[in-house]
This record gives structure tokens, C-alpha cells and sequence, in this order.
């Protein structure tokens, strides 16, 4: 489990990525893990859910309203994230292992007419890093 908690004093909103099928699948793509295996070796894995390889339609943006105070809780799975970089499609566990949750913030990109509305909110933009898990497997 990833949670974003809104630390301020003021309510904001994220764009945590694409929504798809009027909002029926949301794919947090704007996540990333920072994974460094036993060897020390660091790369980056971004979120990526096999079951939807492709698009053939709308995409609207993931926006996620988080109050002053509130946490928004997603559930990920380990098998959702590739690297493009080495094109892995698979984080291997084994020995010490960190993994580091990422976000990036960014504005509402797509242009959908009725969703216009959108484009004149305020997101969080920025870059942020959870805790480092250290675990041995």
C-alpha cells in the first residue's frame, strides 16, 4: 500500500495519472519505485498494469482531490512496474532489497472538451519520495 497524505494546512489536488474507460480503470502512472537490489544496482520502475498494454480511446486525467489532513491510500502490486531503462517487466527480490515509492506532480495534460475544467485547477506539482522499506528476502 502507497498513501499520500496532505501534510498542509490547505487542500490540494493530484493528478496521479490516466483514467480510462470514463473513469472505470485508473492507472497511477505518475508513480514510480526505486528499487536498488542486493548488488547495490538502482533503477527505476514505473507503474505500468499489464492487463492494459494498449489504448484505444479516451484518456482523462487521474485527478484526486486530498483535504488539508486526509490521506488517499492506493494498492499496488510489485508485478505492476517495469523498467524501462533495462526493460524488465519484473522487480526480483531476493537478498537486501530498498524500495522507495515516487510521485511527481504534475497538471491536468489531457485536453477532453467536457472536461475542460480541469485545466483550470490547481494541482500539487513536485517531487516527492516516501520512506525507504529495506527488507531481506
Amino acid at each position: 500500500m502507497l498513501a499520500l497524505q496532505n501534510v498542509s494546512e490547505h487542500d490540494l489536488t493530484l493528478n496521479l495519472g490516466v483514467a480510462m474507460a470514463n473513469g472505470k480503470i485508473q492507472l497511477p502512472d505518475r508513480i514510480a519505485i526505486k528499487f536498488t537490489d542486493a548488488q547495490g544496482k538502482t533503477r527505476i520502475f514505473k507503474f505500468a498494469d499489464k492487463r492494459y498494454p494498449g489504448v484505444a480511446g479516451r484518456l482523462d486525467d487521474y485527478v484526486v482531490p486530498l483535504r488539508a489532513g486526509s490521506t488517499y491510500t492506493l494498492v499496488l502490486k510489485i508485478d505492476q512496474f517495469w523498467c524501462q531503462e533495462t526493460n524488465e517487466f519484473s522487480i526480483v527480490l531476493s537478498g537486501d532489497n530498498q524500495l522507495t515509492a515516487q510521485y511527481e506532480g504534475a497538471a491536468a495534460t489531457r485536453d477532453n472538451g467536457d472536461l475542460a475544467g480541469f485545466k483550470l485547477m490547481t494541482f500539487w506539482l513536485g517531487n516527492v519520495e516516501s520512506n525507504t522499506l529495506r527488507f531481506h528476502r
